[in-house]
């Protein structure tokens, strides 16, 4: 999925799924790894964000990156044809929230911002700080997403927002671990100009567990996000615009009385040949494989597992043979989802709910090492280091003089691209993520 040109993370958001989190505003929270530089985003002039009223009330927040006011023209549409527009002022650095609710009755809205020049990113945030997902900036074409529930007692509405003047219209499958299906009632849905609707899964796909989802758009673009309720977690599931054979989730709990599994859809006519390898401390762990058949979906236990000791947070790289989509999913009573983090080359840190974070990581996949540098935006302090290849660090340790991981708002830029995870601060440590703001 395209999203707004700047890894930004939404630490303190309080996002969901497991204990991970990385919030980069670009290329889709796409399963496969993608690079971005923060300042494409400065020509950047719309912001599209979907899925709140899906069973999560919650705000848009929008942020000022820039030294200038920016003026943006602000739309909230809901499922019952009601809109209304106005202007607001950003002033410098600064955010401003909408809660699309209190402009307008409905179920479900779609929220886009015209902005007077770049440097603005956007977020939805649910009202609890529980789900968190980037606005983009502009549609797809295609879009993937595993691991949604429609158990009893769980939720899962596919928002479908259509940024154009010109009418969309989908075509949405699943794939299950009992096959492929096509309802129906989810094929040639049209989605009005600037109009969003609401993809009930378990209208068709009923009392089901993992479900993937494809939507191929067949006229036009959407902007799509996964809205899933267990229990009582809500999440937002990005997705991916494209199928992936790699993955990687670099924080993931192993505490005792969680849950945390890899969640894996099929769609191809072939079986996927799955592995997850399990770094974990100095523990020499045998890395998890399974056959994922054809039009097929299938879960990874990572906790609890006997193979896996409770012992921290774990880091995992997930290869497949073939293209797939994947999700992480990660509770105690209920299960929040979110995609694989994307790679970039600048992050925003921003503390959006006040709460801080339990771990913010900065990971450098690649074989060679990356300068880092980071600046504070309220104060502007800045910091440099090095991190090396392979490596992974506390972003405290890393960077010299950073005292807090509350209240901030901190830019992060390297020459090439890294991976930011960040982690709310509950107990047990690591069910609750910031989901990241990946866009592009």
């Amino acid at each position: 999925m395209r999203r707004t040109r700047v890894t930004v993370v939404l630490l303190a958001l309080g996002l969901v799924a497991t204990g991970v989190a990385a919030s980069t505003l670009h290329a889709a929270n796409s399963v496969g790894e993608s690079s971005n530089d923060f300042t494409a985003n400065a020509e950047s002039t719309a912001l599209y964000c979907t899925g709140l009223g899906a069973g999560v009330a919650g705000r848009v927040t929008f942020t000022n990156l820039t030294s200038a006011v920016r003026r943006l023209a602000v739309e909230v549409v809901a499922n019952t044809g009601a809109h209304d527009t106005r202007t607001v002022a950003l002033a410098p650095h600064a955010s401003t929230s909408v809660s699309p609710s209190a402009w307008e009755t409905g179920t479900l809205y779609g929220v886009s911002a015209l902005v007077s020049g770049g440097g603005v990113v956007g977020a939805e945030v649910g009202a609890q700080n529980t789900a968190v997902a980037p606005c983009s900036d502009g549609g797809v074409t295609d879009w993937y997403a595993a691991g949604f529930d429609t158990l009893v007692g769980s939720s899962a509405v596919v928002s479908l927002f259509n940024p154009s003047a010109t009418p969309a219209v989908v075509n949405v499958t699943t794939v299950t671990s009992s096959g492929f299906a096509a309802p129906a009632p989810f094929q040639g849905l049209a989605v009005g100009p600037h109009a969003v609707v609401a993809v009930n899964l378990a209208t068709q796909i009923v009392d089901t567990a993992n479900v993937g989802v494809h939507v191929n758009v067949v006229r036009g673009t959407v902007v799509a996000v996964g809205v899933q309720t267990s229990a009582t977690t809500a999440s937002f599931n990005v997705g991916q615009d494209a199928l992936a054979t790699t993955a990687a989730f670099p924080l993931v709990t192993t505490a005792a009385n969680t849950r945390a599994q890899v969640r894996v859809a099929n769609p191809n006519d072939v079986a996927a040949a799955v592995t997850v390898a399990v770094a974990l401390g100095t523990f020499q762990i045998a890395p998890e494989s399974v056959e994922v058949p054809a039009y097929s979906s299938c879960v990874v236990t990572i906790t609890p597992n006997s193979a896996i000791p409770a012992a921290g947070f774990a880091a995992l790289t997930f290869t497949s043979s073939v293209p797939v989509a994947t999700a992480l999913a990660v509770g105690e009573k209920g299960l929040g989802l979110s995609a694989p983090g994307p790679l970039s080359r600048t992050w925003l840190v921003t503390d959006f709910s006040g709460r801080g974070f339990a771990r913010a990581v900065l990971t450098n996949p690649s074989t060679q090492a990356v300068n880092v540098q980071a600046t504070d935006l309220a104060t502007s302090a800045s910091f440099s280091a090095t991190l090396a290849a392979g490596a992974s660090s506390d972003l405290r340790a890393l960077l010299s003089g950073l005292r807090r991981l509350q209240g901030l708002t901190l830019l992060i830029t390297s020459d090439r691209p890294v991976r930011m995870t960040t982690i709310l601060p509950v107990t047990p440590v690591g069910p609750v993520v910031t989901s990241a703001l990946d866009g592009g």
